[in-house]
Formats: structure tokens, C-alpha cells, sequence
């Protein structure tokens, strides 16, 4: 219950925040935005504005609904991420109260229930994560609802389900996940609906790509799905590995049990083949530009799992008449709560420190100073004519400026040799844009190398600990007219 007014509190925090928390929100808010507007974010990176975006486009048509009344602004995106947040616990658990109650645990399903969406709301990785303007939230949700549906695979129930993945597909491709769980569980419990909801799945994925393609000339091909096959960093992979295991061990411990024990019973419900799943699919956490929502899948999987075994735990110490059980439960479970410390009970005592692997960037709401230090970017981007360069868009955007560029995206493009950047090279070197903003050099080299040689530092403004070096057009030292002006 702690940790979730931890995580409502910062979701307020962060809608009233107007800048970027993390890189990508104003990008995917921009694609929002750009759907509002009636295109679509997919567009040829040779030409100006030099952008598009890397994720399919559910998600930027859900903001760009709120921004019709709001405008181009990042609480939008995290006002609709916190809801599909709050809407995967409850999913979470309503599925370990049904499969409690099925198994006739004593425990308790509304009980269990709690455990499972408290224990998820408590993660510091969905606390990191989840109430950001990006993708990942709502396809979770829409993963979730997918998975739960197909738990009772009625012909209805199975139809929502098919709309519910093929939505979640088309938010983000990792929901892959869900989308195997719910048609492996409805083949093993009924074979011909399981095929007829992979079939279904892979006509819209077929389909849906195929004509997003073609309505982009083939940007949204090159640029969501094969602008999104990065490089492989196995030390990152073990890296993020080691801390999820070590910040959710007896979630993990729980988690496994229970699968254990229906993979015996065979009980084939979908919820121990999404951990699999799941698992699986974390191991993409080891990709160039990964964090920690690539294991949000595996983290929900794992609290229903972990209550339903925490229920029948229970179950035997009640029969057995054993206080003891109950007790080393609760002694377990104080100790896995605090290896969750994250939020205002980190700040009581370094022994109770966020542990999760993004808590640097992402452990701690934005400040008061961080508010008029981004409001200072804002103001000098707002005395400027032209266009804006930016590493990091929020300022951007509140200054009324449209976005140039998707710079990690363009990197990775032009990494794989899939994008040239010598046009965007010649629009910074013919000074194209009266301010360039750079935080952490995400640019590909050419363009940072222009930026170099065309532009010199003025200012720099810290913000959330990161420094922002504002660059004015003019080589390395500005000419006599130009720091006259």
C-alpha cells in the first residue's frame, strides 16, 4: 500500500512536469502529435523534419486523443501510461483471484488478488518506468487483458482476446510475448481456436504491416521494424539480469514454485506459459537502447504466479496448524519489500536505497530547481526564429518549436546502414538551425562532428543532474557580429 502511494504521488509529479524524465517521451509525444494532425510518424529521414518513429502506432493514436484538448503536451502521454499502469494491476489481480479460487485455496482470492497487484505497483522498475509517456505501459496492458481473456477460451472471449493482442502488437513488438502465451494456452485447452487465434493474430500482423508500409512508402517498414534490430550487448543482458534478480528474489522464488507445480498438475493456464514467455522475451533487454520495461512482462507474470504459490503456502499452514509457515511468509516478505525500497523510503536511510538498474535517471521526481532550469532552455529556445536541434524534445515543444530529428533512432539507422546522414550534415553545416541542444551526444558522429565544426557553446544549463549545452551557429568561436548579437 506504501509503495503505491509512492507511485501515485509520482505520477502526479511527473504530469505536472512539462520536460522529458526520459529521452524518448517527447519523441513519442511528438508522434502523437503528429497523428493529431492527421499523418502518420513515419516519413523518409533524407528530408526535413529528419523524423520518424520507431514503434507502431496504437499508443500515438490513444495521446493524440487528450491532445486534441491539450496540445502537444508530455502529461498527456503520462496521464494515459499511469492509467493502462493502474489498469495492469487490477488485470494482475482479478487473474490471481480466478486462479486461486479455481484451485479452492483457503488463502483467499481477493486476498491473493492484493498480493499479486500490490506486489507489481511495488516493483521500482514499474515505478521507474511505467508512468512515463512511452509505449510500454499501455502495451502491457493490452498484453494483459489479451492473456486474461484467453483464460476462459470461450468463442467471445477469444475474439476480444485476438482484438486485445492485435492492438497490444501494433503499441509495441515485444507483446509478442503475450500474443505466443494466449495461443499456446487455447491450443492446449482447445486446438481449434487456438488456431484460429494464431491465424488471426498473423493475418493482422501480416496485413497491418503490409498496409502501414505501403500508406508510408516503406517508411514504416524500415524504420519500426527493421530500424528496430539493434546490436546484442551481452554484458548488459547479464548486467540487467543480475539486478532484477537480486531486487525480485522471492517473487522469482514464488513465481518458479508455482510454475513448478502446474507444470506437475498439468495445468495448462496461460499464465505460467506467459512466464515463459516472458522470460524469453527479456532476454531483449540485452539490446542496444533496452531498459528496464523490457521485463515489466516478465515482472506481472511472476506477481501472479508468486501469489497464487504465497496462497497455497498459506493453505498448508493452516492445515498443518503451523503459525511458524505464516510467520517466515511475512518474515520473507518484509525482506523482499525492502529490497523494492524505492521513492521517499529510499531517502530514510542508505541501507533502503533504489536498487533497480535505471534508478540513477529515473529514481526521483523532478525538482522545483529542475522545473526553472528546463524553463530557462524553454525561454532561450522561444527567443530564436528557426528551428530547433534537440537531443532531448520536451523544451521543444513547450516552446511552441516542431521536432527535428530522432536522435538515438537516426544512430541506430545509420549504425545498421540503413540512413545517410549527410543531409541533415548539410543543413547543420549551412546553419539551418538557430540553436542546437545537446545533452548526451545521441546524434550519429556525423552529425555531432557538424554540430562541432558549425556551432559553438553559449550556455549550459543543468537539469536533473544532466548538463544541456546550447550551441548558436558559427564554427568553434562565434565571429565579431555573431557574440555581438
Amino acid at each position: 500500500m506504501l509503495y503505491a502511494v509512492f507511485y501515485m504521488q509520482l505520477a502526479a509529479q511527473l504530469i505536472a512536469y512539462p520536460y522529458d524524465v526520459d529521452q524518448g517521451e517527447g519523441f513519442d509525444t511528438w508522434s502523437a502529435w503528429t497523428i493529431r494532425q492527421g499523418q502518420l510518424p513515419y516519413t523518409d529521414n533524407d528530408e526535413y523534419p529528419y523524423y520518424s518513429s520507431n514503434y507502431p502506432p496504437v499508443w500515438s493514436a490513444v495521446v493524440a486523443l487528450p491532445l486534441a484538448l491539450l496540445g502537444p503536451a508530455l502529461g498527456a502521454g503520462r496521464a494515459v501510461s499511469t492509467l493502462a499502469a493502474l489498469a495492469s494491476a487490477l488485470l494482475i489481480g482479478l487473474a490471481t483471484g480466478q486462479l486461486t479460487s479455481r484451485q479452492g485455496r483457503r488463502g483467499g482470492p481477493i486476498m491473493a488478488g492484493l498480493f499479486a497487484a500490490g506486489l507489481f505497483l511495488a516493483s521500482p522498475y514499474v515505478f521507474h518506468t511505467t508512468p512515463l509517456a512511452r509505449v510500454n505501459t499501455l502495451a502491457l496492458c493490452l498484453g494483459l487483458l489479451g492473456v486474461s481473456l484467453v483464460a476462459q477460451p470461450t468463442r467471445l472471449r477469444i475474439g476480444l482476446a485476438a482484438v486485445a493482442l492485435s492492438l497490444a502488437l501494433f503499441t509495441k513488438q515485444t507483446t509478442a510475448d503475450a500474443a505466443i502465451a494466449a495461443v499456446a494456452s487455447v491450443l492446449l485447452a482447445r486446438p481449434p481456436r487456438g488456431l484460429a487465434l494464431g491465424g488471426t493474430l498473423a493475418v493482422v500482423a501480416v496485413a497491418g504491416t503490409a498496409a502501414l508500409s505501403l500508406a508510408t512508402g516503406g517508411a514504416f517498414w524500415l524504420n519500426v521494424v527493421a530500424g528496430n534490430a539493434n546490436p546484442f550487448d551481452t554484458r548488459q543482458l547479464l548486467e540487467y539480469a543480475a539486478n532484477f534478480t537480486a531486487v525480485h528474489p522471492l517473487v522469482l522464488i514464488l513465481a518458479a514454485s508455482e510454475m513448478s507445480a502446474a507444470w506437475r498438475a498439468r495445468r495448462w493456464a496461460p499464465w505460467p506459459i506467459y512466464w515463459v514467455a516472458a522470460a524469453v522475451g527479456a532476454l531483449s533487454a540485452g539490446k542496444v537502447g533496452a531498459g528496464e520495461s523490457y521485463f515489466l512482462s516478465l515482472i506481472a507474470a511472476s506477481c501472479v504466479l508468486a501469489a497464487v504459490r504465497l496462497s497455497a503456502l498459506l493453505d498448508a499452514a493452516i492445515e498443518a496448524n503451523t503459525p511458524r509457515i505464516g510467520l517466515a511468509l511475512g518474515g520473507a516478505l518484509l525482506a523482499q519489500a525492502l529490497l523494492l525500497s524505492h521513492g521517499p523510503l529510499s531517502e530514510v536511510t542508505p541501507l533502503l536505497a533504489d536498487h533497480g538498474f535505471q534508478a540513477p535517471l529515473l529514481g526521483r521526481p523532478p525538482t522545483d530547481a529542475d522545473r526553472r532550469a528546463g524553463d530557462v532552455i524553454s525561454a532561450e529556445i522561444a527567443t530564436h526564429a528557426g528551428d530547433v536541434l534537440a537531443e532531448e524534445v520536451g523544451f521543444v515543444v513547450v516552446a511552441g518549436k516542431p521536432v527535428i530529428g530522432n536522435p538515438t533512432h537516426l544512430r541506430n539507422l545509420s549504425e545498421a546502414g540503413l540512413w545517410d546522414p549527410d543531409e541533415l550534415v548539410a543543413a547543420i553545416d549551412r546553419h539551418d538551425f538557430a540553436l542546437v541542444i545537446v545533452s548526451a551526444q545521441r546524434f550519429p558522429s556525423p552529425v555531432l562532428d557538424a554540430i562541432g565544426r558549425s556551432y559553438y557553446v553559449v550556455q549550459s544549463v543543468t537539469v536533473r543532474g544532466f548538463a544541456y549545452n546550447l550551441f548558436l551557429p558559427g564554427g568553434d568561436e562565434p565571429s565579431a557580429s555573431e557574440a555581438e548579437e
